[in-house]
């Protein structure tokens, strides 16, 4: 038996087509799903803990004749070290004739209680090896004539135990051949962190005989992570990472949202 409604029309759910956004706006959904997807990965780094690394940096600073610089690593309140450098010349009668003496010296000088310099022959401090490593079981130690580096040129002639020496024999421990490790430790909030200094000097001609030394403070690095040692001469691009990502633009320090930027390029958009 035929059923009555087989020759009825079959009806079929209507197919809607999407209507095209304008390409303004489908242009600043994409924008804001990619901004989206960056906020939420940088989120997620936020919220996992950071891992501590060596911070290091570059210098260029150059000592001359009689002075000082303070190598303060962690940006304390006060410095921890004193690098410097002592420069004398003088005429001198000896035995009725005058005599020029020239007298350079270099000190490395702890600066704050918890501030201490690895130590090496004479109690002075040691040039430390490159990939060394500089931690709790390495003897640090305040060291005596204020961390004396190196004496060099013709000294007193009334104290040649303290002055005088010769690019390869003098009183200190520091090369002046090449560059240099100092190995140190200080104390932030009350925990010690390790790191490393280095150094090199180069000569420069006295007006008069004799020459004049110059110490270069070429860099530092030094562990953030409290008591833990730190190879000599490691570093590390981390701390720049982290100046950028200071230095990024947050959706949440009063800038636009990410919606709001999206909207915005499509009604702005022609």
């Amino acid at each position: 038996m035929m059923n009555p409604d087989s020759n009825a029309k079959q009806t079929f759910p209507r197919v809607k087509t999407p209507a095209a956004l304008p390409e303004p706006l489908t242009q600043g959904l994409n924008a804001y799903a990619i901004a989206a997807a960056a906020a939420g990965v940088a989120v997620l780094a936020c919220a996992l803990p950071a891992e501590a690394a060596p911070i290091c940096r570059t210098l260029s600073n150059q000592l001359f004749l009689t002075s000082t610089f303070p190598l303060n690593p962690a940006d304390q309140a006060a410095p921890p070290f004193n690098i410097a450098q002592s420069a004398t010349f003088t005429f001198i009668s000896v035995t009725g004739i005058s005599q020029p003496f020239f007298w350079n010296r270099g000190f490395f000088t702890p600066n704050s209680a918890g501030a201490k310099i690895i130590l090496g022959d004479k109690s002075l401090p040691a040039d430390v090896a490159f990939g060394a490593e500089i931690g709790p079981s390495q003897q640090f130690g305040k060291p005596p004539s204020y961390g004396m580096l190196f004496t060099y040129g013709k000294g007193h002639p009334y104290t040649r135990s303290q002055g005088g020496g010769t690019k390869l024999h003098h009183l200190g421990n520091l090369s002046l051949v090449q560059d240099n490790y100092i190995g140190f430790q200080f104390s932030e909030s009350g925990s010690l962190h390790y790191g490393w200094a280095r150094l090199t000097v180069t000569f420069q001609k006295n007006v008069g005989k004799g020459k004049h030394t110059v110490i270069h403070v070429l860099g530092y690095g030094y562990e953030s992570t409290p008591n833990t040692a730190i190879a000599t001469g490691n570093c590390t691009a981390e701390e720049q990472s982290q100046n950028n990502m200071r230095g990024a633009p947050s959706s949440a320090s009063g800038g636009a949202s990410l919606g709001m930027l999206a909207l915005g390029r499509a009604v702005g958009a022609k």
